[in-house]
């Protein structure tokens, strides 16, 4: 197995993922028996892709009116501005809200302004122009010009969430995953096992590099893909 040292950072960790497409990392997870990690298709960049990774702030809300200020005197929506740390990307779960917007250009230019690298939502969002131009990446299914008001609202900060997966099934986002992004759709890497992901990611595309050169000389593929073990060096994970 190629992977660096257990105790790297998580920045270092998505630092290097930026470097490495992610549909090398879900080969990767694939041959270690990671399944359920690809979010489904229907979540895409708003406007033009811009790829980023972070650990993920698990959001969740629910229709219905907004609840409650929060102990803090804070209602949800505003508290989340202030667990946004620098390079951590959002992911909304919605429950299936799919009437009116998630977050619009203010809440979007807080969270930027905050550190946010990413947004990334099963539900829709609002004013996708201003996203793109303060520069913040939003993944989601939807644009619509509706608020949200009375009928949606945030409801949980920094607990575990699922949304939809590429396979039919819900991907499990914990806080402190790792969210990978870029113009294929996004993915979802488990903390426990990034540091096997990602080293093994790296490696994988360094030696993906090599079959492009081959193929580029006019090689057979078939020899090509013979000459390359592009997973012999990926550790499948034991069952649990």
């Amino acid at each position: 197995m190629h992977a660096p040292a257990p105790d790297e950072p998580v920045a270092t960790l998505c630092e290097k993922l930026m470097r490495v497409p992610t549909a090398v990392v879900s080969d990767v997870m694939a041959a270690m028996g990671i399944m359920e990690q690809v979010l489904a298709s229907n979540i895409r960049a708003v406007g033009p892709p811009n790829s980023f990774a972070g650990p993920a702030l698990c959001l969740r809300g629910s229709e219905g009116s907004e609840p409650p200020a929060m102990p803090n005197g804070s209602k949800p929506v505003f508290e989340i501005d202030r667990r946004i740390t620098r390079g951590c990307v959002a992911v909304i779960a919605t429950g299936g809200h799919k009437i009116g917007a998630v977050i619009g250009g203010n809440v979007a230019l807080s969270w930027h302004k905050h550190g946010c690298a990413g947004v990334v939502t099963d539900g829709g969002i609002r004013d996708a122009d201003e996203c793109n131009e303060m520069g913040l990446p939003v993944f989601a299914t939807f644009v619509g010009p509706m608020s949200n008001k009375g009928l949606w609202a945030f409801r949980e900060i920094g607990i575990p969430v699922t949304l939809p997966g590429q396979r039919g099934q819900a991907v499990l986002v914990q806080p402190g995953d790792i969210v990978h992004a870029d113009n294929d759709g996004a993915v979802i890497i488990p903390r426990a096992y990034a540091v096997q992901v990602v080293g093994d990611a790296v490696f994988l595309e360094k030696m993906e590099g090599r079959i492009r050169q081959d193929l580029e000389r006019g090689d057979d593929r078939e020899a090509v893909y013979n000459r390359h073990d592009r997973f012999g060096h990926i550790k499948k994970i034991a069952a649990k």
